[in-house]
């Protein structure tokens, strides 16, 4: 999640990285600006947690290649000059790391995302709901972004149909016996299992 405050200082991508490395706290880098990552409420981080775990045990109950990362891993978007902190990555295949530009390879850093998934807040939704995708859509070889609500069934996903078009399904789901098809993945996730994460939250 990211704070919508930036630090106004332009950095160059070698000054973000050593920084990065450094800091107690997490920073986004857009085209030399940092962008401060805010903290999750539970319900986020739960929900966060429950589709990493669901997305992860089904890859490796596939054989499938892929490998599901956590938000500490950064995804590269060369032709916005982006690193940013997605939810969850799914890799296409095996993950390729960045290669910074002294020659250095990042193993903290992907640049071949194949799903991307955004638990929404307060701070995020606009952005991940806009620009953001417009961002993941630059890197070759995307095809899918989920944006889920914690707080209420609500998941929004977009897949490439057709690349040479530029044609994507959207599907929009809110009822609590439906099911995520991760077209990408050929997976599918019921949103009953998903959001049964929060049962054991305070209700206030």
């Amino acid at each position: 999640m990211v704070d919508v405050s930036s630090i106004e200082k332009t950095y160059t991508i070698a000054d973000y990285l050593a920084r990065e490395e450094e800091s107690t706290v997490r920073h986004e880098f857009h085209n030399g600006t940092l962008l401060e990552m805010a903290g999750g409420i539970l319900p986020h981080n739960v929900v966060k947690l429950r589709i990493a775990g669901m997305l992860d045990l089904l890859l490796m109950q596939k054989k499938m290649p892929h490998v599901a990362c956590n938000s500490d891993t950064k995804v590269r978007i060369e032709a916005e000059n982006r690193f940013v902190y997605p939810d969850l990555t799914i890799t296409d295949g095996q993950p390729a790391y960045y290669r910074s530009p002294d020659g250095t390879l990042r193993r903290d850093i992907v640049i071949n995302p194949l799903v991307i998934v955004e638990v929404l807040s307060e701070d995020t939704r606009a952005f991940d709901k806009s620009e953001k995708f417009d961002l993941y859509c630059s890197i070759p070889g995307f095809r899918e972004y989920i944006l889920i609500e914690s707080e209420m069934t609500w998941i929004k996903s977009y897949f490439l149909q057709d690349p040479a078009r530029d044609l994507w399904h959207i599907q929009t789901l809110t009822e609590p016996d439906a099911v995520l098809d991760v077209q990408a993945l050929g997976i599918r996730i019921p949103l009953r299992d998903l959001y049964s994460a929060l049962e054991k939250l305070p209700k206030e």
